[in-house]
């Protein structure tokens, strides 16, 4: 027995405010500072696809104590975010809530369900392996500081439409939901998408301080000449002296172009890891 009595309610159920709210409780000691205002939230619902309706709000003795968004695109979902505020914590409340959100994703007929988890969390790793969740591959982020480049060529900036569907051409297919094509295309300025020969990138507002890399393309017939770092170090011409992030979101495979780029990789890593549903001959789900 778990010791304690929990359910589950639609996060649609609930205004926005509270969620919010049961957002900080849920990660509340977190590893990393989560702290999110009602239109950060509005942000996050709107570019990463989370559908509330799908999404659920945990319930202990009949009380909000945890929260779970579900990002949804065709046959597959994305735990976008599992918080639990610290009363409920090692209760058997994660796992509980765990197994309920995969059985609803075979409910909804999904084929499968994505998320990433911060590497040295290894309690919620090691909860997502326990429920089949696979890792694909290693996430980074990176750095540079009052980044200056001598004068570079002139970009021709696209629509972030635009760049979204060279992603979709172009990019793998299996990158992390934040940097897929669908979700790039949903961004709006003042984010920018670069387009110099057969290299892309897109960026944060480049009239802040701190600008954020989002994407890095390269054509795959013009891949393995440079022009990934090239492309680098001509938006950080165009753009100087300010300091440049990658989000702990990107594929380790990318780390070489933004190394020879000046960037340095930061201590923050995850996983993003995959669980496979399948359906039996039955009719039953399975997964692995």
């Amino acid at each position: 027995m778990w010791g304690m009595t929990f359910d589950l309610k639609p996060a649609s159920d609930s205004p926005l405010p509270d969620l919010v709210e049961l957002m900080n409780r849920g990660f509340e000691g977190y590893l990393v500072p989560i702290q999110f205002d009602l239109s950060q939230f509005h942000a996050m619902l709107r570019k990463d696809g989370v559908d509330l309706v799908s999404s659920r709000v945990l319930l202990a003795e009949g009380q909000p104590c945890g929260i779970a968004l579900i990002a949804r695109r065709g046959w597959v979902s994305r735990l976008a975010a599992m918080g639990i505020a610290k009363e409920s914590r090692g209760r058997g409340a994660g796992s509980w809530f765990m197994e309920r959100l995969i059985h609803e994703a075979r409910a909804r007929g999904d084929r499968e369900m994505t998320l990433e988890v911060i590497e040295r969390n290894e309690p919620a790793v090691s909860l997502y392996r326990r429920f089949g969740f696979r890792s694909v591959r290693r996430l980074i982020g990176l750095i540079r500081r009052d980044a200056r480049e001598s004068a570079g060529d002139d970009l021709q900036e696209i629509d972030l439409r635009e760049m979204g569907r060279m992603i979709a051409q172009h990019g793998l297919l299996d990158l992390p939901w934040q940097l897929s094509g669908e979700t790039i295309a949903l961004m709006n300025p003042p984010a920018r998408a670069y387009k110099r020969g057969p290299a892309y990138a897109v960026i944060s507002d480049p009239a802040a301080e701190r600008v954020v890399v989002w994407s890095l393309l390269v054509e795959p017939q013009a891949r393995g000449n440079g022009l990934g770092t090239e492309m680098l170090r001509n938006v950080i011409a165009n753009h100087a002296g300010k300091t440049w992030r990658v989000p702990a979101i990107m594929p380790e495979e990318f780390e070489g172009s933004f190394e020879r780029a000046g960037f340095a990789r930061e201590d923050l890593s995850q996983w993003q890891m995959r669980l496979v549903l399948e359906r039996g001959a039955d009719g039953s789900s399975t997964a692995h």
